[in-house]
């Protein structure tokens, strides 16, 4: 049986960085014809929120920037948070850039995390069960207001009161993305997303275990898995840099809250094509059909495709 073709993202986080540079990073990504260019939707510096620099821009108002300045490469947020915004509003949003762009966005949305930003932004930090709660209705509700014309819904925190959205998005539905890691989280994938993307970071078995619990609940909802795109991001280090590579050692321990030797592990699994290109094999095998890459330089775009993409879908 021949191995399916994955397709590869740009993922990028804008933070500290102007207009311009977002820009050229996602028209290079159209120009060397990868299959999304995506961004995360954040108000504040993830590193340092509370500092007074490389905060980010505001990702709604940069995506529909990108879809005038682009012409036909996917965009989309990973993820929007679903409590940032009401989600009738955040509809009318992803509508607008949908058209915007011709019809390009994929809609990515997920529960939120960020404490500092919650309680700067909103005033409060939901507790985890009220986060999913809201995430449900709200996938929910922008689901139903891409496809009809009015939207009547009654959630646990979210409601839509005969909401109306016209024009309507291009195609007449948009693409949703779902992300997160979760039970929870996996079990709205499968109810109603067309792409589950699966944070793992990166451990084969744990990025197994989560493909056999999608599987699981694809049964119990009467879904087939093969209708359900599978995604998955991968922090990437293609031109080994000392400091870089101490850098990400650094982060993920403190993120996973394990020893610097057993991020080291992690860490190198992605580092330089040799690595990256036996990692997404790995990710193939499992299932995965889509990986967002988080890390790579513009230079480097052009790069990873010669020592990874064609080596590994030839």
């Amino acid at each position: 049986m021949k191995a399916r073709t994955i397709k590869f993202g740009v993922h990028f986080h804008p933070e500290g960085v102007d207009f311009g540079t977002v820009k050229a990073l996602c028209q290079k990504a159209e120009e060397l014809n990868y299959d999304i260019f995506t961004i995360t939707d954040h108000f504040l510096n993830m590193e340092n929120s509370r500092g007074h620099e490389n905060h980010p821009l505001e990702a709604w108002t940069l995506l529909s920037a990108l879809a005038a300045v682009t012409k036909k490469i996917p965009l989309g947020p990973l993820v929007s948070c679903a409590h940032y915004r009401q989600p009738t509003v955040l509809a009318k949003m992803a509508t607008t850039v949908d058209i915007i762009s011709g019809g390009r966005l994929v809609f990515g949305i997920g529960a939120g995390w960020f404490r500092d930003e919650f309680e700067a932004f909103l005033g409060k930090f939901p507790s985890l069960k009220e986060r999913l709660a809201g995430l449900d209705d709200a996938v929910q509700i922008c689901k139903s207001m891409f496809e009809n014309e009015n939207t009547k819904f009654t959630g646990r925190i979210y409601n839509a009161n005969n909401t109306l959205n016209l024009p309507k998005p291009v195609r007449g539905r948009i693409p949703i993305m779902v992300g997160g890691a979760g039970e929870k989280t996996l079990r709205i994938m499968v109810k109603y997303a067309d792409i589950a993307h699966v944070w793992d970071h990166f451990l084969p078995s744990e990025l197994e275990q989560r493909l056999q619990s999608l599987k699981k609940y694809c049964i119990e909802v009467g879904r087939s898995i093969e209708d359900l795109v599978i995604a998955t991001g991968l922090n990437v280090i293609l031109t080994p840099k000392p400091e870089i590579i101490r850098s990400e050692i650094q982060r993920i321990s403190e993120m996973r809250k394990i020893s610097l030797v057993e991020a080291e592990h992690i860490v190198n699994k992605t580092v330089g094509s040799e690595n990256i290109l036996e990692t997404i094999r790995q990710c193939r095998d499992l299932g995965v059909s889509l990986i967002t890459l988080v890390g790579l330089e513009i230079d480097e775009l052009d790069e990873f495709q010669d020592e990874v993409a064609l080596k590994l879908n030839n």
